[in-house]
């Protein structure tokens, strides 16, 4: 942490820069913001607690509902107004897995690592049997199974290689990355990786030009013929090794999370991909295998809306005007969802604390929102913003987090050049802590995106990737302890610095121009 010396010194210089014109940068505040948050962070209480008691948050499940009551108070007892549970829409059915139990049981014993896919239904008991290969490929194959799966336990994909590792799991970015990052010139609005993109709303996502996915796929209609011929339970190998499982929901759970759709399907548990292969192998080779499987679900349709988090600190002079920042509070069901996304919203309400305990008094209101059913096509947001036209007049600027749980190295601009020299001023007393780098570079498949689509100043942090691709998103390893405290506490003092400055300035941020 720079000493108090050198921020004195450098206010100097801040002051005179803002004397130029510049956009004015409190570096008194900045220093008070890094010393509260540095040294007495609450930052990994609020993922503690987002975690470990409340566990996995599925859109929509008794234990997302729980969360979000205990958010509300979180927000309340932490001094915000209006703090509300706000219904944005349809969800479907609730669905939570409660028991899992999963043995191999001849030619020798192992229990198995594997998870029941979200919105699929149990196994109505104890499943006891052999597994078989059965290899689906386009719907020309149903015919050579048809008749021969009723109580069959299925092996539906091909074996997952998992080798040795040559590379390190996790990472932080390096000065060659940034330095790439910082040169990017994108050609069009929704542009990635040099591809020009396009919102495609039967999938919720952001898509290359020219990609016009077919929905339903042949997925979907694998499920279906397995549950008409009625499977007893379908495994399927999941990527990632050394006993992580990457999983979701079935497939075509984006488009359909009824209860009819859910009991449409067998019930469908991914493997860890070398249990999976060791199954895959014996069934090749003809070896007699005995299975005992049993997978309880429950679904629960009292309520089929869902609903976001939202508390408000009030301003003064600007009151009318918004600064949000916020995460995705939901989570998959295999894992706890820390790194995605406890850690971002945890990061939020520190931000506020932070800014509290040194004493400011924001000018806008600051809105901190909890975001619900970010997986699967940041609906919550998305809904938020249609919900709400308001936010053409009053939103001031929104700040997201949820590229895991990564220290921030700087922002995503998604095209908006006008806020380029704004930020790169923010993070000038930044900069001994890595945060350098601004990016023209577009960041889809967080919530950001949902005010960007609208036109709306929304930014997603740049952050270290750690071992986030390869560890935990959407895996059963998404857990408290892949948190690296003092990544949590130093992107809380960065959200904290660019909420402060985008609270206080005269104007809002600019608006990225469109066509």
């Amino acid at each position: 942490m720079l000493g108090r010396t050198m921020f004195v010194a450098a206010l100097a210089i801040g002051a005179a820069a803002t004397a130029q014109g510049q956009e004015r940068v409190d570096l008194d505040v900045v220093a008070r913001i890094r010393e509260e948050g540095f040294q007495r962070s609450r930052v990994m209480d609020w993922a503690w607690y987002m975690t470990d008691v409340l566990g996995p948050r599925l859109t929509g499940s008794p234990g997302m509902r729980r969360a979000q009551r205990w958010a509300q108070t979180a927000m309340t007892e932490l001094g915000l107004a209006k703090v509300t549970i706000e219904p944005f829409g349809e969800h479907g059915v609730g669905w939570t897995n409660e028991y899992t139990s999963l043995h191999l049981i001849e030619p020798s014993y192992q229990p198995l690592i594997g998870y029941p896919q979200a919105f699929t239904p149990g196994t109505a008991g104890k499943i006891v049997g052999a597994a078989r290969i059965v290899r689906l490929r386009s719907p020309a194959d149903f015919a050579s199974y048809r008749g021969q799966l009723e109580g069959a336990i299925v092996l539906s994909g091909e074996p997952i290689p998992v080798g040795p590792r040559f590379r390190a799991d996790a990472e932080r970015f390096g000065p060659d990355t940034l330095a790439a990052l910082s040169r990017v010139a994108i050609a069009s609005e929704f542009e990635t990786g040099g591809r020009p993109h396009y919102w495609n709303d039967v999938v919720r996502t952001f898509l290359p030009i020219g990609q016009n996915p077919t929905v339903p796929g042949f997925a979907e209609e694998a499920l279906r013929f397995f549950k008409s011929e009625k499977v007893a339970v379908v495994l399927e190998p999941g990527p990632g090794g050394d006993g992580t499982v990457f999983l979701t929901g079935r497939a075509g759970n984006r488009q359909d999370r009824s209860r009819a759709g859910v009991e449409a399907a067998p019930p469908v548990v991914t493997l860890a991909a070398e249990h999976y292969n060791r199954l895959h192998r014996l069934a090749t080779r003809g070896i007699p295998t005995r299975l005992e499987i049993e997978v309880r679900n429950t679904l629960d349709d009292g309520d089929t809306r869902e609903s976001n988090v939202l508390g408000d600190w009030p301003g003064t002079d600007l009151r009318d005007q918004l600064v949000m920042v916020g995460g995705h509070y939901d989570s998959w069901h295999a894992a706890t969802g820390a790194t995605d996304d406890a850690s971002g919203c945890a990061v939020a309400l520190e931000a506020v604390r932070i800014l509290k305990a040194i004493g400011v008094t924001p000018r806008r209101t600051i809105r901190v929102a909890f975001w619900s059913w970010e997986e699967g096509g940041v609906n919550g947001s998305r809904a938020y913003v249609r919900n709400h036209p308001e936010l053409a007049r009053s939103l001031a600027g929104y700040f997201n987090l949820d590229n895991g749980a990564g220290a921030a190295r700087g922002v995503y601009l998604q095209g908006n050049e006008a806020v380029r020299p704004i930020f790169a001023r923010w993070m000038e007393p930044l900069r001994d802590l890595g945060v350098t780098t601004l990016t023209s570079e577009n960041q889809f498949g967080v919530d950001a995106i949902a005010f960007d689509l609208a036109g709306l100043p929304g930014f997603q942090f740049i952050q270290d990737p750690m071992d986030y691709e390869t560890r935990t998103h959407h895996s059963n390893m998404d857990v408290f302890d892949k948190l690296v405290p003092a990544d949590l506490r130093h992107n809380a003092v960065v959200m904290a610095t660019f909420l402060y400055h985008a609270a206080m300035r005269d104007e809002p941020l600019p608006r990225e121009r469109r066509r």
